[in-house]
């Protein structure tokens, strides 16, 4: 709950800074496409493969320069995800899934908050499959040199069941 207010402060912060250049429509639009296809990127990110395989494709879509994760009463840094990553994904062998729902609100030029909701599976190392009908993410994305990158990270898991062969 403190992540979420912590969030939910840096949008009022983001909120009362001076208003951006003026954006037109066009504009809008081509940033909200290219945050979806970064949310896709982001979600493939997570499909089959080793942890560390996993961890270094997560990695990629990290903002360069800030805070990614609020956990545990501190801030993670792109530098300290990939170990902290390599913790829970011993357990998994990836996740199948897609977006049921996605929203971008577009803030500036150079960052919009993205909120998807998820439905998919994670393959666990014992070989179970559970899976989240309901899995909720909300980032902040910001623009990196030569694409996006998320900068803050909160998400939730709804209810979830155990299901045969994935």
């Amino acid at each position: 709950m403190k992540t979420l207010a912590a969030f939910a402060g840096l949008l009022l912060v983001a909120a009362c800074q001076a208003p951006p250049p003026a954006m037109n429509e066009a504009e809008i639009a081509q940033i909200e496409a290219e945050v979806l296809q970064w949310a896709e990127e982001w979600l493939d990110s997570y499909e089959p493969k080793t942890p560390e395989d996993l961890c270094t494709a997560n990695l990629a879509l990290i903002h360069p320069d800030h805070v990614v994760r609020v956990s545990g009463g501190a801030p993670m840094r792109k530098a300290d995800w990939f170990d902290w990553c390599m913790g829970p994904q011993q357990n998994y062998r990836g996740y199948t899934g897609s977006w049921t729902e996605t929203d971008v609100r577009v803030l500036s030029h150079d960052a919009a908050v993205f909120l998807g909701q998820a439905s998919g599976t994670w393959e666990h190392a014992d070989g179970r499959f559970i899976r989240y009908p309901s899995s909720w993410q909300l980032m902040l994305v910001e623009r990196t040199e030569d694409s996006w990158g998320m900068s803050i990270l909160q998400y939730s898991n709804g209810p979830s069941e155990v299901v045969e062969g994935g």
